[in-house]
């Protein structure tokens, strides 16, 4: 099963290659023959293929299709598809495919697209890299980007009615003890621990719970009853950390990817600046228009009054129609 699984990613993956045969046959012709490389494979009217030929096709497949051509049998067939490919490349080239417009137009627009490339690659890309020297200069002028949220320790108490909780609100300002309480009265889970509810930090908790929580400034403050989640709870605050910037090996990579990338397209917008500036351009976007379909008032003149015109109120008669 194994196999046949193998063997039919083949197939796909050589019969998408087929779809780009023209363009690679063209892209061949254009350039000077050269000596075959590497020990002849097969023969397909002429046409040789190679082990080197064999190999540069195999590299351009996926790693998990790659894995299938280890057994000799895989490699059998992925060197069928790749004499299948080119006769079929040869049959569309003697029925004149080649030179459909259709066809050279496509191949002028990856013509396009791979030179494009080419050339962004080369002064915009590999210029454009932003090291760790440099993004360690810009964690350390910039470490408030990199901060953790605050936190609060806070301990809590749940009562099932809002009486109760009151009741209980009342003996805290009547400096009894908070975990005490907590263990005696509290209907929530921490209540074991005297209320301790540990560290949290804004999202980690219901939105009530956290407005709560970090409402409280000093510790020792104590929220009035509030609701939530069906019960009355009570918070109070027993420390708080402030946001501390995050250490710079944990946010590096983070740097270096955005930075890299804001540098690219600085590069990028100051190159075509340049040609722009360099070239003779002429350019009439006045026979740019907007597309509205026919009988569509376009929305700027939905709500507006045309120029030097009066948009007046309906009548009652018109409202009435």
């Amino acid at each position: 099963m194994k196999k046949s699984i193998a063997s039919s990613a083949i197939i796909i993956v050589a019969a998408a290659a087929m779809m780009f045969g023209c363009s690679k046959a063209k892209q061949e012709e254009a350039r000077p023959k050269t000596e075959a490389k590497g020990e002849v494979l097969a023969k397909v009217n002429g046409k040789i293929i190679t082990t080197e030929d064999f190999k540069k096709e195999q590299e351009k497949l996926p790693e998990y299709i790659q894995a299938s051509l280890e057994t000799k049998d895989g490699k059998k067939q992925f060197l069928d598809n790749l004499v299948t490919r080119e006769l079929i490349v040869q049959k569309a080239e003697k029925s004149g495919m080649d030179k459909d417009a259709t066809v050279t137009s496509k191949l002028e627009e990856i013509k396009k697209t791979l030179i494009i490339e080419a050339l962004l690659k080369k002064e915009i890309e590999g210029k454009a890299a932003f090291t760790e020297k440099e993004a360690e200069a810009y964690y350390n002028s910039h470490k408030d980007e990199f901060r953790e949220g605050e936190k609060v320790k806070i301990g809590h108490i749940m009562a099932k009615t809002e009486k109760e909780a009151n009741d209980i609100l009342a003996k805290l300002k009547k400096k009894e003890n908070f975990a005490k309480l907590a263990k005696k009265y509290s209907a929530a889970p921490t209540a074991s621990k005297g209320g301790d509810s540990g560290y949290i930090e804004r999202g980690m908790v219901i939105p009530e719970f956290e407005k709560a929580a970090f409402a409280l400034k000093k510790v020792g403050d104590m929220s009035p009853v509030f609701t939530a989640a069906s019960g009355f709870h009570i918070v109070k605050l027993i420390d708080r950390k402030d946001a501390e910037p995050q250490p710079f090996e944990k946010v590096k990579d983070k740097i270096i990817e955005a930075q890299a990338k804001k540098k690219q397209k600085d590069m990028f917008e100051n190159f075509v600046n340049s040609l722009k500036k360099e070239a003779k351009l002429e350019v009439n976007d006045s026979l740019l228009k907007d597309d509205v379909k026919e009988g569509q008032m376009p929305e700027l003149e939905k709500g507006k009054e045309e120029p030097g015109k009066k948009v007046e109120a309906p009548s009652k008669e018109e409202k009435g129609k």
